[in-house]
């Protein structure tokens, strides 16, 4: 018989009867067999905690009310007995290989504090959307806090780490409606080595209602703010130019994603704060005017088929 792996997968699950038992079965079906899983039922008004009792192996933890991703996952990982953690959302799946592949990694990197790999988003009627983060640069090693101050490139799903760190550093950030596994990430970063497996070993799943799910005033009210105190604590350690450069990145990302999604006063507001900062000033201008426009085209297009049947 083959032994499992040390490792406790933490599933947060609130209202998840649809997708966990998919998700679960993505966990039963690895190669490498963790040790525990655990479901960590967030005040659930469906059959989730139905279907993870159903499921041989897991372990159930129900919180009375709703307290969002960040306590779940701390339950999960008081719950948890083993030294590694594996993070997998309710509505999202591992490829087979993806414990496998993460342990062998660590076993070679033994300062590891985190461990990645690529994955792959889809549409709700299953369409592939390609690399969650568009195939995007991947910092690793000791020194890639600074590369995740200034944009997420591990998505929760993929991510392993110690559990015993992430308990030293206090586990997540429950004042963080979102971004707390960004601020994660960071303070992992920070505390050891980021070891990555380049091979998309997650689907993710990309739906209206799910924790990723872009709002507009989360950039102001929570990220910005949790990357503005991580420079703080950090101005010993990055001159002035590398500040301006994480905020001014983290601005202009946060104008584009506003600009896609119709925001175009948030998205102005971001462009022209980046510009303000001195961080590509021009580009974040020409960006600040030509989004507007790329709108209306749009808008213009959807126009014409409808003009065209109603002739």
């Amino acid at each position: 018989m083959i032994e499992p792996v040390p490792v406790s997968v933490v599933i947060p699950a609130h209202s998840a009867g649809a997708t966990l038992a998919a998700a679960l079965a993505s966990v039963a079906a690895q190669t490498a067999t963790p040790a525990e899983i655990i479901v960590v039922d967030d005040a659930s008004t469906d059959a989730t905690a139905l279907i993870a009792r159903g499921h041989k192996g897991v372990r159930l933890v129900s919180l009375p009310v709703r307290l969002g991703a960040a306590a779940a996952r701390n339950a999960g990982l008081r719950a948890a007995s083993k030294p590694w953690i594996a993070f997998l959302d309710a509505d999202d799946e591992w490829l087979p290989e993806k414990l496998e592949k993460q342990i062998a990694r660590i076993t070679q990197e033994p300062r590891t504090s985190l461990v990645f790999c690529a994955s792959l988003e889809y549409a709700p009627d299953g369409r592939s959307l390609g690399d969650t983060f568009r195939q995007g640069s991947v910092a690793t090693g000791s020194g890639a806090w600074k590369q995740l101050l200034k944009r997420n490139f591990v998505a929760t799903p993929t991510v392993m780490a110690p559990r015993a760190l992430l308990l030293a550093l206090g586990g997540f950030d429950e004042d963080l409606a979102v971004g707390e596994d960004q601020d994660m990430w960071i303070r992992l970063a920070l505390a050891g080595s980021l070891a990555y497996v380049d091979e998309p070993l997650v689907r993710i799943h990309v739906r209206p209602q799910s924790l990723s799910a872009f709002r507009p005033a989360d950039q102001s009210r929570f990220l910005l703010p949790m990357i503005e105190r991580h420079l703080r604590e950090l101005s010993g350690r990055l001159s002035a130019s590398e500040r301006r450069d994480v905020m001014g990145e983290r601005l202009s990302n946060a104008g584009r994603i506003a600009f896609v999604h119709g925001d175009f006063m948030n998205g102005a507001m971001f462009m022209l704060r980046a510009a303000l900062i001195g961080y590509r000033p021009l580009a974040s201008l020409v960006t600040l005017l030509k989004a507007p426009l790329a709108a209306l085209a749009r808008w213009a297009m959807q126009l014409v088929p409808r003009r065209q049947t109603a002739l």
